[in-house]
């Protein structure tokens, strides 16, 4: 399914593989607008993943809060500390992408233990990391870049 995003004046399409995002009960827009699009371009084509951008930070910080007594911040994914610091990929809002490093970003992934989730968490997070680590691995393998834009 392609999808357009105008910003500025400039139209960017994607071509959604997978969009977890769910009109909000109260305005009606997907994610409230905060979305996150990770993609990798083939042949011309954005192939994008559409996440809940606030869901995916709840799950970060909740990884922060159960881990972080248990784990040495310093030797923690880039993609972890930037989320945390408000750097990096969390601060792309440039629609036409943030690199991501596709091994730190599995490293994350494999970091977050779905059992630390809160239960109303727990199903969202699942599919989060999954569709996360599925883009990833099909990026790595075809050895093209995975990026990111925040809207």
């Amino acid at each position: 399914m392609l999808q357009s995003v105008n910003v500025n004046g400039i139209n960017y399409t994607f071509d959604v593989i997978h969009d977890l995002t769910e009109p909000c009960p109260h305005c009606g827009v997907p994610a409230c607008g905060k979305e996150n699009y990770f993609w990798y371009e083939e042949s011309g084509r954005r192939k994008t993943l559409i996440l809940d951008g606030e869901i995916l930070d709840l799950i970060i910080q909740q990884f922060f809060t159960t881990k972080m007594e248990k784990v040495e911040y310093a030797k923690l994914p880039g993609f972890l500390r930037e989320s945390n610091e408000c750097t990096g990929w969390s601060e792309a809002r440039d629609f036409s992408g943030t690199a991501i490093d596709i091994d730190d970003l599995l490293l994350a992934l494999e970091a977050i233990e779905l059992t630390d989730l809160e239960d109303w968490m727990r199903a969202d997070g699942d599919a989060y990391i999954t569709a996360l680590n599925s883009i990833a691995t099909t990026a790595k393998k075809k050895q093209l870049t995975l990026s990111i834009a925040r809207s």
